[in-house]
């Protein structure tokens, strides 16, 4: 047997005033197909994931001893009538799930006998929430999809930055200055240029691997993004003013339906180490 920790923690989502799962325990996938299950830590929990943006997390499970082998993935297990969309207008919604793996993350990975590993699982929720509207009298619909991102936090460092303030969609005429247009992407940095969100490819660029939308610090005055755990590994960066017209159901880029989305910055490649924080900052 081996030990592991496991913690949650999320992106934001410019729609929500929460999002709360009812999470009731945690599958580990064995590459031989069969699952082990591990119950969280107190029980059943109700986890508010617009809390944990910033790089904030909650526990779910803490020293749970799991079988020795090799694993391909860990999943929420989540009773969704027990879950709820909570929109700024002030509107409570249920959800549910686009496919049975909605709730799943991949990772190859091997817990060792008598060795204690620490995992984080990153929920983008920017990516993994989409309202489906469904007309008449039944209004939105919330489905959740697969944004979810496992890693060992012994191999995880993090992106942060500054946006600068000419940058911003109040400053730029060619973006919507309405809330919420503000985002960074983040690449794998083979990437040649940056692309959307959308659902169906049809460019054959690879859309973001995470996104975190850029708010304003009332302490220092910057706009800052921040991506608290990415895996060791090469990336780019790409801000966007006009985010809020990326639609999930749309190839947006690099040919906009709607004429409104594009990119307004693109790093070069950089390296994010274990432990560290890559800063990142765009100028004009």
């Amino acid at each position: 047997m081996g030990t592991i920790n496991l913690a949650l923690t999320d992106g934001p989502m410019d729609e929500a005033r929460e999002l709360v799962l009812h999470v009731t325990h945690i599958n580990l996938g064995h590459t031989d197909g069969s699952a082990t299950r591990l119950e969280l830590i107190g029980g059943p929990q109700d986890i508010d994931m617009m809390q944990l943006q910033n790089g904030l997390t909650h526990d779910l499970l803490d020293m749970a001893t799991v079988p020795a082998g090799r694993y391909q993935w860990m999943e929420l297990g989540v009773d969704l009538q027990l879950s709820h969309f909570g929109t700024l207008s002030g509107g409570m919604h249920g959800m549910t799930l686009a496919d049975a793996d909605a709730m799943r993350a991949l990772l190859n990975f091997e817990v060792r006998e008598g060795e204690h590993q620490d995992f984080v699982i990153d929920f983008d929720l920017h990516s993994a929430v989409r309202q489906h509207h469904m007309g008449g009298m039944m209004g939105p619909q919330y489905q959740l999809h697969n944004g979810m991102r496992l890693m060992e936090r012994a191999n995880a460092g993090g992106v942060m930055g500054t946006v600068d303030a000419s940058l911003m969609d109040i400053n730029q005429t060619g973006c919507d200055p309405a809330a919420g247009g503000n985002w960074v992407y983040l690449f794998s940095g083979s990437v040649a240029q940056p692309d959307d969100l959308a659902v169906t490819d049809t460019d054959g660029f690879p859309g973001p691997i995470a996104s975190d939308l850029v708010e304003l610090n009332v302490v220092t005055g910057d706009y800052q993004y921040h991506f608290g755990y990415v895996p060791q590994g090469s990336y780019r960066v790409a801000f966007t003013c006009s985010g809020e017209w990326d639609e999930e159901g749309d190839d947006d880029y690099p040919t906009d339906p709607d004429g409104m989305f594009d990119f307004h910055g693109f790093s070069g490649a950089f390296n994010v180490m274990a432990g560290q924080m890559m800063i990142m900052d765009f100028t004009p």
